[in-house]
């Protein structure tokens, strides 16, 4: 799951809360689409979706969402315009659009427009780790290291004895930074230790993002979860060591 995607969906997620023998709304199941990745799948359930409320906060930032995996940019920014001026965008759903304007410039590396929206949010929820990382992600795409730096500064490592710490920031921030300046071995010990202290369910959703933002060549990001070829270490070689 993109990072954003919890923040962004969060009013839908309670909205769709619903007796286990009624059946999903097509916003529910466009929701259990998009997490699964069918993203052409869960597209036709949110144009249902959308043809019976249109103008819906909630059905038109999912609809921006799907658009940005399918990487129809133009199509999410029309969307995502098009609910301003709208009387039932609440703060809480313009928190929403706003991620979603910023997730959707960082997938199209228009790393310059994806900080401004970010920082604009992070205003609002200054400590928030996930907005923070995206930042660090964007000014890294820009080659904007010391500001990158200066954002990553503000993330903290695991803490165990906080059972409520799942963002696993601090180490993607560490990851992408180290990745940018060469350094591949720290990057591949950031991310290992992201698995190590937050799981691999966690992880993986973080990896998902860190591989759609700075894609390894040769490789799928959306189908391969595994670090990328430049974080793993070279094969054990027979050769003796050289005295």
């Amino acid at each position: 799951m993109a990072l954003g995607l919890l923040l962004s969906l969060a009013p839908l997620l309670r909205a769709q809360d619903a007796p286990d023998n009624q059946p999903l709304t097509p916003n529910g199941i466009a929701i259990l689409d998009y997490k699964t990745g069918k993203y052409k799948e869960a597209l036709t359930a949110i144009d249902e979706a959308e043809s019976e409320k249109p103008g819906d906060p909630a059905t038109e930032i999912l609809k921006a969402r799907i658009l940005t995996e399918l990487k129809d940019f133009d199509g999410a920014k029309k969307v995502l315009e098009g609910l301003n001026g709208n009387p039932a965008l609440t703060s809480e759903w313009k928190q929403a659009q706003t991620m979603a304007f910023g997730d959707m410039c960082l997938r199209h590396r228009r790393f310059d427009e994806a900080t401004k929206f970010y920082e604009s949010l992070l205003a609002e929820k200054p400590n928030d780790p996930d907005i923070i990382l995206n930042i660090v992600y964007a000014r890294v795409g820009a080659s904007d290291l010391l500001e990158a730096q200066w954002y990553a500064s503000r993330l903290t490592p695991f803490d165990p004895k906080n059972p409520y710490d799942d963002h696993a920031s601090y180490y993607f921030a560490k990851a992408a930074i180290a990745q940018a300046t060469g350094n591949a071995q720290e990057a591949d010990d950031a991310i290992q230790s992201a698995r190590t202290n937050y799981g691999i369910t966690i992880a993986t959703r973080y990896l998902k993002t860190y591989l759609e933002v700075f894609p390894p060549s040769g490789k799928n990001p959306n189908l391969d979860m595994m670090p990328p070829p430049l974080l793993k270490p070279a094969p054990p070689t027979d050769k003796p060591a050289t005295p």
